[in-house]
Order: structure tokens, then C-alpha cells, then sequence
């Protein structure tokens, strides 16, 4: 048995030792009366069976499951009601959850339908110059080519109820492209995707993960573009009082079982947190929890910095 193996089988382990010992529901309930509640946003990119699961990757079958698990026992939102909650102060609602997608994969697909049958809302952010082309994303060469959504396949989606949002145009780090070239891909892709669905796009999820991948600067831009708020690609909590303009996003693969990301939607284990920032910096906690040891950039190892 290796090693690996071994760390896996001893997480998991504690993982059930929480949920199943009454620890989980008594540190929640302590989170709850205290007042320290808290929302979720959380980040898909590809649901799969085709490639094994990775940084941007869950399988079907994990995803079906997930599915159910917040439909049980979370309090699942669209992702306006998140936003409404954290600028209008008022106390924010135990659980509560909001699903979000990026970059058109045409599995997206698939877990609309998901989605659907377990009468969960979800917003897709789509890179409009993407939408119904065989383009791949440079992290996607070295893996069996993935299909895009198609403009009949977003229509689609449009039709069950899913909300649309702007990804960019094509999907730059905008930290890295001129001021003048950020503005139109904030805005153009606004302006495309809502002239072909004929819906309009209210919220804007910006290309790369990490906190510098997206300059102050360009917020009033966001702004001016019609959008109403912003959401990133790195992980965190919302809570009462935060800036409302940009909101974090947990990305699911970070999460190595579906009962990992359960405890950390309850807010258990933050002693964990804790306990490795102070003492096990130079660990790599990844597949356990989310990356906490090296910012809260939590996409730098799939390869979307």
C-alpha cells in the first residue's frame, strides 16, 4: 500500500469521523448561532467521463451525486440572490449555495440536464468567441480534444432556465493585455452573447484565477458595460460586509470526494486551515482541502493561472 494511498485512506477516514460523529453538526451549529454564517459560490469547468478528473475536471457520475447532496441539504440560489444578499446587509441565510460553469465546455451540456432534474438554478460563463467553434484553450492541448457548446446547445440551456454570463471574448488574462483591449472583451463578449440568445447578461466571471489576474482598474469598466457585479476564479467564503463587486468562487476539483466539499460548504475544519497555515506551509494540501498555503489562488496547479 503506498504511501499516497495511505494519506488518502487517513483523510477520508477523518473526513467521516466528522460527519458521522456529531462533530460536524455541533461545530455548524456553533457557526450558526454565533452569527459567523457564510455563502458559497461554487466553480465547474468540465463534467466528464472522457479524461480522468483533474484541476478542471469531475466526472459524471460525481457530479449526479453532488447534485443531490446540495439539493438535500443546502439552500442552492441563482446567483443574483448571492449578490443581493451581500449588498443589502441583511443576515445571510445558513447554506446557501450558488453554481457556476466557465469556458463553454459542451459537457456543460449534460449537467444542465443534471442540474435540471434535481431543480437546481446555475449560471454559465461563456468566452462568446468560443461558442460554436472547434477552438481549444492552450491547457486543453495536451489532453483528447474537448467539444464546445454550440449556439443551438446555449439556446438550449436558455430554454430550461439557466442564466448566462460573460467570460470574455477569448478568453485572455487580462492583467496581461492592454487597458483598451481588456475593455472590449469585457464588453464585446456582453454584446455578443446577448444579441444571439436574446437574454440578457448580467454578471461577468473574469478569465484567470488569481488575484492579480484581474486589475482594480478594470472594475469600472465592468460597470460601464451594464454588467451588475463580478466573480473570480479563486476560493473563499462571502460573508455580510464584503465588497459586493467582486465575489470569490470555490473551484469543485479542489475537493478530492464529495464529502470533503460537504464539510467545507458547512464550515468545518477551519482549525485545519489554521492549523496548516502556521505549521505545514511547505505541505501540499491539494486534494484534500483547497490550496490555503500559497495565497487563495486555487486554479495555479490546473494550468489557468
Amino acid at each position: 500500500m503506498g504511501v499516497e494511498h495511505l494519506k488518502t485512506t487517513a483523510k477520508s477516514a477523518l473526513c467521516g469521523l466528522y460527519k458521522y460523529s456529531g462533530i460536524m453538526r455541533a461545530q455548524e451549529a456553533a457557526l450558526h448561532w454565533s452569527g459567523r454564517t457564510f455563502m458559497t459560490i461554487l466553480l465547474f469547468h468540465r463534467v466528464t467521463d472522457e479524461i480522468p478528473e483533474d484541476g478542471l475536471t469531475v466526472s459524471l457520475c460525481r457530479f449526479r451525486q453532488l447534485c443531490r447532496m446540495l439539493r438535500d441539504g443546502f439552500r442552492v440560489v441563482p446567483l443574483g440572490e448571492v449578490f443581493r444578499i451581500v449588498r443589502s446587509g441583511e443576515p445571510v441565510p445558513h447554506r446557501t449555495v450558488a453554481i457556476t460553469f466557465d469556458d463553454c465546455y459542451r459537457d456543460n451540456l449534460a449537467a444542465a440536464h443534471v442540474l435540471a432534474e434535481h431543480g437546481l438554478p446555475a449560471c454559465f460563463f461563456l468566452p462568446a468567441a468560443y461558442v460554436g467553434t472547434n477552438q481549444a484553450f492552450a491547457w486543453d492541448h495536451s489532453i483528447k480534444p474537448l467539444a464546445n457548446l454550440s449556439w443551438a446547445d446555449v439556446g438550449e440551456m436558455v430554454r430550461m432556465g439557466f442564466e448566462l454570463g460573460s467570460h470574455t471574448l477569448t478568453h485572455p488574462n487580462l492583467a496581461a493585455v492592454p487597458l483598451e483591449q481588456a475593455r472590449r472583451e469585457i464588453a464585446d463578449s456582453k454584446a455578443v452573447i446577448e444579441e444571439r440568445t436574446g437574454r440578457k447578461v448580467r454578471w461577468f466571471a473574469y478569465p484567470f484565477g488569481g488575484t492579480n489576474d484581474f486589475p482594480p482598474e478594470l472594475l469600472p469598466s465592468v460597470a460601464e458595460a451594464g454588467y451588475e457585479g463580478c466573480v473570480s476564479g479563486y476560493g473563499g467564503f462571502i460573508r455580510a460586509g464584503d465588497d459586493g463587486r467582486v465575489l470569490p468562487r470555490e473551484p469543485v476539483p479542489s475537493f478530492r470526494s464529495n464529502l470533503n466539499l460537504e464539510l467545507r460548504l458547512r464550515g468545518c475544519l477551519e482549525w485545519y486551515y489554521r492549523f496548516k497555515r502556521r505549521w505545514w506551509v511547505n505541505e501540499d494540501v491539494r486534494g484534500f482541502l483547497p490550496d490555503i498555503t500559497r495565497g487563495p489562488d486555487c486554479l495555479q496547479f490546473s494550468g489557468k493561472r
